[in-house]
C-alpha cells in the first residue's frame, strides 16, 4: 500500500496556512487614536505607528489614515511571501512620515531680521519655512568636515557661519546647541510654520525584517547627516517593498535598497528632491526599481563626482532598473560604481533626461556584467552613457539624443588599477542632435586590458551634417587619436561596415517613423524581447 505520509503533509500545511489567513488582522493608525486603544477597528485607532508595527504579525495589515507622524519607525519582524505584513495608507487618504519636528519660540537676536531657537542638540541639515526648504550655511556636520575617504571632496559649504545668514537661509551652532533662522522676508519666524530635520532614518527595516510591503505612504524630511556620512531616510531589507510610496525632500537619499539586502523592490514610486540621491543601492542584491519617478535630486549641491544624482548603485550590488522616468538631477542619472558581483545588471526602457551637473544619463563604473538597453539618453550633461574600465557590458537599443557638453557614448576609463575594458558591445543604437563634442569615443583595444570591443549597426546624425567619431589610445597614450566627421571614414578605421549617417525621422516618442532609416537596420539580439514601449520587436515596415 501507498503511504499516506506526503498527502497528510500536504493537508496540514494547507489547514496551516488558511488557519494563519484567518487569524491575519487589521490595525489602523490616527492622529487622533490612542495607544492604550485595541488598534483593531477605524473607530478604536493607535496614535503611533510603532505601535500598530510591534503589534503586527505575518498578513497583517496597518492602515494609517491622514495626518502626520513624526517618529522613527523601526520594523524588526518578519511576514513570508504568502502573509506579509503591510502598512499602508487607509483608502484615498494621505498619510505622510516626517523625519522633522517642529521649531517654534524663536528669539530675535542683534542681527535685524536674524532669529533664533535655544535648547537645540541636532545639528539638523534642513530647515523649511512654510513647507519650502532653506539654504544651509557653514558645514552640514562634522561627518562632512572633510573630504570622503578616497579623499573627494563631499560638499563646498556656502558660508561658515551666522555672520553669513542670508534671506532665506539657516545654520546650526552646536556649541550653543541653537539654530540660527533669517527668513526670506526678514520677517518673524513664530508666525510660520518651520519644519527642522531631527532623525537619522523615518523608517528602518532591520537585519530580522523580511516580506514587509509599504503601500502609498509620504515621507519627508531627514537629518541623516547629522549622524553618519551618507544614508538614506528609508532602508528595505529582504524581499521588502515600496509600492506607489512618495519620498522626498529627505536630506541626503531618500530610499536604500538595503546594504547587503536581498530582493528589495521600489514599485511606482516618486523619489524627488532630495538633497544628494533618490535611491542607493550599497551591496543590493536583486533589487528592483521598476516604473517610478526619479527626479531633480541632489538640491543640496553635493559633489556631483563624489555621490550624487538619480540612483547609485556600489560595492557589487546588482539588479534590475526598467521603466523609470530618471529626470532632471543634479548629477548621473543611473550610477553603478564597482558593481562587479558576476550577477546581471539591468538597466531597461527608462527616460533618462536633463540629468546635469557634469554628470552622465548612465555612468557603469569600474562594474561588470551590464545590459543596457532600450533606453531614452536625453538632453544629460556631459555623457549620454559612459561604460568607464568595466567588462561584459551590452549598450543596446538606446536613443540617445541631445546629449551637452563632451561625449554621446563613451567607452574608456582607462587605465584604472586593477581593472579592465573587456567584452563590450555597443549595437543598434541611434545618437542623434548632439551639442556635445564627440557622438562616440571609443578607446584602442591592447591585447590586454582593453579587449573585445564591438561596435556596429548603429546610427549618428547631427543636422550639420558633420558627426564625431573619436578612436584612439587611452591615458597611457596621452589620449591621442582620431576624430572623424564621417561614419565612412570611421569604419574603415574600425573596420567596421553596418553603422549609418542619416537622419533617423524620430517621431512622437522618438519613436522612428517607417521611412526611418533605422528600420531594419539593426542586428537581432535573442537577449532584447520588447522595445522600450513594452512591444515586441517586429522586423519590416512597422516600428517598435
Amino acid at each position: 500500500m501507498a503511504s499516506t505520509q506526503p498527502r497528510a503533509s500536504v493537508l496540514a500545511a494547507a489547514i496551516l496556512s488558511l488557519a494563519a489567513s484567518a487569524q491575519a488582522s487589521d490595525f489602523f493608525v490616527a492622529n487622533d487614536g490612542n495607544d492604550g486603544n485595541s488598534g483593531r477597528t477605524i473607530s478604536q485607532p493607535f496614535s503611533s505607528v510603532q505601535r500598530a508595527v510591534n503589534a503586527a504579525v505575518a498578513g497583517d495589515t496597518i492602515y494609517l489614515r491622514a495626518g502626520t507622524w513624526r517618529e522613527p519607525v523601526t520594523i524588526a519582524k518578519a511576514g513570508t511571501a504568502a502573509a506579509p505584513i503591510v502598512i499602508a495608507a487607509y483608502a484615498g487618504e494621505k498619510p505622510v512620515l516626517k523625519g522633522s519636528a517642529v521649531a517654534a519660540g524663536w528669539s530675535a537676536t542683534a542681527t535685524a531680521g536674524v532669529w533664533k531657537k535655544t535648547g537645540w542638540s541636532v545639528a539638523s541639515q534642513q530647515v523649511f519655512v512654510d513647507g519650502l526648504p532653506q539654504q544651509q550655511i557653514g558645514v552640514p556636520s562634522t561627518f562632512y568636515s572633510g573630504p570622503a575617504s578616497d579623499g573627494t571632496t563631499m560638499i563646498t559649504p556656502i558660508g561658515t557661519g551666522v555672520a553669513d545668514l542670508a534671506p532665506g537661509s539657516f545654520c546650526y551652532v552646536a556649541v550653543e546647541q541653537a539654530l540660527y533662522l533669517r527668513l526670506r522676508d526678514g520677517g518673524d519666524p513664530n508666525g510660520h510654520l518651520i519644519e527642522a530635520s531631527v532623525l537619522r532614518r523615518i523608517l528602518f527595516m532591520d537585519a530580522t525584517a523580511s516580506h514587509v510591503v509599504v503601500r502609498g505612504i509620504g515621507f519627508r524630511h531627514s537629518s541623516t547627516g547629522s549622524f553618519q556620512v551618507g544614508g538614506a531616510a528609508i532602508e528595505l531589507a529582504d524581499d521588502c517593498t515600496l509600492d506607489g510610496c512618495d519620498a522626498q525632500w529627505c536630506d541626503f537619499a531618500a530610499v536604500s535598497m538595503g546594504y547587503q539586502r536581498s530582493r528589495s523592490r521600489l514599485i511606482g514610486c516618486t523619489v524627488s528632491n532630495n538633497g544628494d540621491s533618490g535611491v542607493t543601492a550599497p551591496d543590493s542584491r536583486s533589487f528592483e526599481i521598476r516604473g517610478c519617478t526619479v527626479a531633480d535630486n541632489n538640491y543640496r549641491s553635493f559633489n556631483t563626482q563624489w555621490h550624487a544624482g538619480g540612483i547609485k548603485a556600489t560595492s557589487n550590488a546588482w539588479g534590475t532598473i526598467d521603466s523609470c522616468a530618471i529626470t532632471g538631477n543634479r548629477g548621473v542619472g543611473v550610477w553603478f560604481d564597482y558593481a562587479a558581483s558576476g550577477n546581471q545588471i539591468v538597466v531597461s526602457a527608462n527616460r533618462i533626461e536633463n540629468n546635469f551637473g557634469n554628470g552622465a544619463g548612465i555612468m557603469f563604473e569600474a562594474s561588470a556584467n551590464g545590459v543596457l538597453v532600450d533606453n531614452l539618453i536625453i538632453g544629460n550633461d556631459r555623457r549620454g552613457i559612459y561604460v568607464s574600465a568595466s567588462d561584459n557590458v551590452s549598450v543596446w537599443h538606446n536613443v540617445v539624443r541631445g546629449t551637452k557638453t563632451q561625449t554621446a557614448i563613451d567607452i574608456s576609463g582607462m587605465p584604472r588599477a586593477g581593472k579592465t575594458l573587456r567584452h563590450i558591445e555597443v549595437m543598434n543604437n541611434i545618437v542623434a542632435d548632439s551639442v556635445c563634442q564627440d557622438d562616440l569615443m571609443i578607446v584602442k583595444e591592447n591585447g590586454g586590458d582593453i579587449l573585445d570591443i564591438r561596435c556596429d549597426y548603429n546610427l549618428f546624425y547631427r543636422t550639420s551634417g558633420t558627426v564625431s567619431l573619436w578612436w584612439g589610445l587611452d591615458g597611457r597614450g596621452g589620449w591621442a587619436g582620431t576624430r572623424y566627421s564621417t561614419v565612412a571614414a570611421w569604419q574603415t578605421a574600425f573596420g567596421t561596415t553596418h553603422s549609418r549617417q542619416a537622419d533617423p525621422r524620430l517621431g512622437t516618442g522618438l519613436v522612428p517613423s517607417t521611412d526611418s532609416p533605422a528600420v531594419d537596420a539593426g542586428i537581432p539580439r535573442s537577449a532584447v524581447a520588447t522595445d522600450y514601449a513594452g512591444n515586441a520587436r517586429i522586423a519590416g515596415a512597422t516600428c517598435d
